[in-house]
């Protein structure tokens, strides 16, 4: 009798069966990385059907489809984007891809050139958190290569975009200033054309309009040339009590400023920001946090564009928005 010995399936046709990508496979069989519940069950769903036999040290393979990734980042100099840099090297060790880094600086510009440089390196998708919400670059409308949107997006496209919810984040964070006892609450930004900024001073203004009181709101400029006396001038002048700093770097300017006022504003005066850094711990004026979930903006982003490299009817299934939970670091007593 003719013993017949059957093949142990692939993790490829692990991944077809449980409709994810390889790399999924992979984190989930070697835990290199976090996977939703809804997934992690899909995956060892197929696994236990189709009884496969998988070894710790075999890898995700792309079949040469995906050499490298581009990332556009729309300034590096924020501590946000730092972060994003930092786990977006960290997921791509693990995805076995190789990650080109190009920063905008904030210029639309610079933003062409960077799309034109990668696509002339023969990238396999584009990660791109774009400058202008409001100008989509021709290049990114004609490329036949996905292309995922992470933290910010563009006002109408047909990209996924993976980030947060940030009418949702700032409309807390007025409401948390509120509670706090603030009652003249102002808001600091760049222009409105960032998406970021446009969100959430929407959600600023939503959360001021319903408490009752008159919106305050200042836009600052990239180059930092005048924003010192700006800020001295909103908070003395308009009686302000607290602040939305929407992002980090922001929050160091005000810092500044306060160091020159009175001590009954100083004293008076309650500030939140977006993204924490350790430092904040052991400033002599607390300041509270809206904390984005970096790690896992960036896993599911990279995931995402990896699938719609691998899969090209995956974009059928996708959602076109992937929103993550924000958090609060309370240091305001």
């Amino acid at each position: 009798m003719e013993i017949v010995k059957h093949k142990n399936p692939s993790m490829e046709t692990v991944a077809r069966k449980a409709g994810v990508s390889i790399t999924t496979v992979s984190h989930v069989i070697n835990k290199t990385r976090h996977v939703n519940k809804e997934t992690k069950e899909a995956v060892l769903q197929a696994i236990k059907s189709l009884n496969y036999q998988f070894s710790k040290a075999e890898k995700p393979n792309n079949n040469g489809k995906l050499r490298n990734i581009g990332v556009i980042l729309a300034d590096a100099r924020e501590d946000f984007f730092m972060g994003i840099i930092k786990n977006i090297e960290s997921v791509a060790t693990d995805y076995d891809v190789t990650i080109i880094f190009c920063d905008s600086e904030a210029n639309p510009e610079k933003e062409e050139k960077n799309i034109a440089t990668l696509l002339e390196r023969d990238v396999r998708g584009l990660l791109i958190a774009p400058v202008d919400a409001d100008h989509i670059p021709n290049m990114l409308k004609t490329t036949s290569i996905p292309v995922v949107l992470i933290d910010r997006q563009f006002e109408f496209h047909n990209f996924l975009f993976v980030g947060i919810n940030n009418f949702r984040s700032s409309y807390e964070g007025t409401n948390y200033l509120l509670g706090k006892g603030a009652k003249n609450i102002g808001f600091i930004g760049y222009s409105g054309s960032v998406y970021t900024i446009r969100q959430r001073v929407l959600g600023y203004k939503a959360a001021i309009m319903e408490f009752g009181a008159s919106p305050h709101i200042i836009s600052l400029s990239y180059t930092k040339e005048d924003s010192f006396p700006l800020i001295k001038n909103f908070i003395t002048e308009l009686g302000i009590d607290g602040i939305i700093c929407a992002t980090s770097s922001i929050c160091y300017e005000v810092i500044e400023v306060l160091d020159t006022l009175d001590q009954e504003i100083k004293k008076k005066l309650k500030l939140i920001c977006y993204d924490d850094n350790r430092w904040l711990d052991y400033l002599k004026y607390p300041i509270s946090v809206i904390s984005q979930p970096i790690a896992e903006i960036c896993n599911a982003a990279i995931d995402n564009l990896l699938q719609l490299v691998d899969k090209p009817d995956y974009e059928a299934e996708m959602k076109r928005e992937l929103f993550f939970d924000t958090s609060f670091i309370d240091r305001i007593k």
